[in-house]
């Protein structure tokens, strides 16, 4: 059985919904894509139905009303109600009994096809516990670290989905002005979900933020899935691990929407922080020695990652 790649965005994050795709293609035999779109303009759709052709694989797009969420809280600056639409997926997909929901600001490194074959039994989901939850949410929630998943890669147990209306209890948790959750429906599926959610190995989403990971221990050594977590948006400025994203956006350079051509001026954002590292450091602090050590390893990542590749994607 092929592995159904779902994604879901609008023009915000259109680079993003390309190079998923075909990074997740260069590597996965099979793949079949669907990309829920959530108000994409037509010039960017017709780049997104080229892009099946180009990579020999099935893509097709479902068009979403805009207003389905306009009554649901969007409150971090890096997001837009598109988050959402992955809730969508078990109504709009009823012949479906398991999809790889995946966000668009990934790239794909190694094959996913083992997530298609991946045992779930009564789990309504598989994911990545998140390397660096924040402690107030996990608090506000009553869940250990190593519980709460991140939600940007799921492996959707959709018959068991439907069966427990669990869309709606996300729904009605997002919709709870008791209960502001601070990472929206990130929480409310880890609320709803809780105790039946199987944890995957964290190569499945690697984030590109060399924040998230303590000490270079805490690094995936061969990451499958990198996650541009947060504001680290490759298209938008030069980013940890963004020469990956480049490397692959290079090979349908040809379908690339223009990219913002002020994208050098935002690597002047991160100054402030990299001096203080490298001043904790100098110091003899731990925390920031250990973080310039990840900061190696990741620069080591990038430069491997990006030289492997796969070249010409077209025909796979």
């Amino acid at each position: 059985m092929s592995l159904h790649l779902v994604t879901g965005s609008d023009d915000n994050y259109l680079p993003g919904v390309l190079v998923l795709i075909a990074s997740a293609a260069a590597h996965t035999p099979g793949l079949r894509a669907t990309v829920l779109d959530n108000g994409i303009s037509a010039a960017n759709r017709a780049r997104i139905d080229a892009l099946g052709t180009r990579l020999g694989i099935p893509v097709r797009r479902i068009e979403i009303d805009e207003d389905d969420f306009a009554d649901l809280p969007v409150t971090r600056g890096h997001l837009t109600r598109s988050t959402y639409l992955r809730l969508l997926i078990p109504a709009l997909m009823p012949d479906e009994d398991r999809v790889l929901y995946m966000d668009c600001d990934m790239v794909v490194t190694d094959d996913l096809s083992p997530l298609g074959r991946l045992p779930l039994d009564d789990a309504l989901l598989a994911a990545v516990p998140c390397p660096s939850p924040s402690a107030p949410e996990l608090a506000d929630m009553g869940m250990p670290r190593g519980e709460y998943v991140n939600a940007g890669l799921l492996v959707m147990n959709l018959p068991a989905w439907r069966a427990e209306g669990l869309a709606d209890r996300c729904r009605a948790l997002l919709s709870d002005p008791s209960r502001p959750l601070r990472s929206e429906d990130q929480s409310a599926l880890n609320l709803a979900a809780r105790g039946r959610v199987l944890p995957l190995p964290a190569r499945f989403n690697t984030y590109a933020d060399p924040a998230a990971h303590g000490t270079v221990a805490d690094l995936p050594r061969d990451p499958a899935v990198i996650h541009y977590v947060v504001g680290l948006k490759p298209w938008a400025g030069r980013v940890p691990l963004g020469r990956v994203w480049e490397s692959y956006a290079a090979t349908i350079a040809d379908l690339m929407p223009p990219l913002d051509k002020e994208r050098w001026k935002r690597r002047l954002s991160g100054w402030n922080t990299r001096r203080k590292v490298i001043l904790g450091a100098m110091l003899g602090r731990p925390k920031y020695r250990a973080r310039l050590q990840v900061e190696r390893a990741i620069r080591d990542m990038e430069h491997r990652l990006a030289a492997g590749v796969p070249q010409p994607l077209s025909g796979r």
